[in-house]
């Protein structure tokens, strides 16, 4: 469950998220943030299922890092996090360093193509990263039978090329909410 001090912390990186958003900044310089109903969600469910080893593909500034830090934090689990811009991930360590997660957490700095493949077997995966790595990094997790991918942005961009993949594999179930911007949850049988 979320702490306080960790909702504080969601509400000021998604308040600073709205503000670049509203000041029309250059994409490549805005911090690119999970909604906080979402990154609730993500809490809840982590724990909910008791996931202990989860992949984060695309941690931008901390935002979902913090409550999937606080969800494995309750499950004596493991994240690790993908990030390819060093601004962003140091933002991320220096968030979660300052509310105690930083010891449920391993940082990979790079891109996520040559990385996933290296990884272990996870429970959960989430990923929040480009749209149109989105089926690639899916196809490169290694996910056994119960464990979770969730997708961010499926609503609000349209990915709906994403949702036919996934739901076309054989022994998953998936289903889009409508939480956020859109999660899909697909679940492997």
């Amino acid at each position: 469950m979320l702490q306080t001090k960790e909702r504080t912390a969601i509400a000021r990186l998604w308040n600073r998220k709205l503000d670049q958003d509203a000041a029309s900044a250059p994409k490549q310089e805005r911090h690119r943030n999970l909604e906080p109903a979402s990154a609730e969600f993500l809490c809840a469910l982590v724990t909910g299922v008791g996931a202990r080893r989860v992949i984060e593909v695309g941690g931008s500034s901390g935002l979902s890092t913090i409550a999937l830090a606080a969800a494995v934090r309750e499950t004596s689990g493991r994240l690790v996090t993908l990030e390819i811009e060093p601004t962003r991930q140091a933002e991320s360590r220096a968030t979660l360093g300052s509310l105690g997660l930083e010891g449920y957490v391993d940082y990979i700095l790079g891109d996520a193509a040559g990385i996933l493949p290296k990884l272990n077997e996870c429970d959960f995966a989430f990923i929040d990263c480009e749209k149109e790595d989105y089926i690639r990094f899916f196809d490169l997790l290694k996910i056994g039978p119960g464990g979770i991918v969730v997708a961010d942005n499926i609503l609000s961009h349209g990915l709906s090329e994403y949702v036919e993949h996934v739901r076309s594999r054989p022994k998953v179930e998936s289903i889009t909410l409508p939480i956020g911007k859109g999660l899909e949850i697909t679940r492997f049988l």
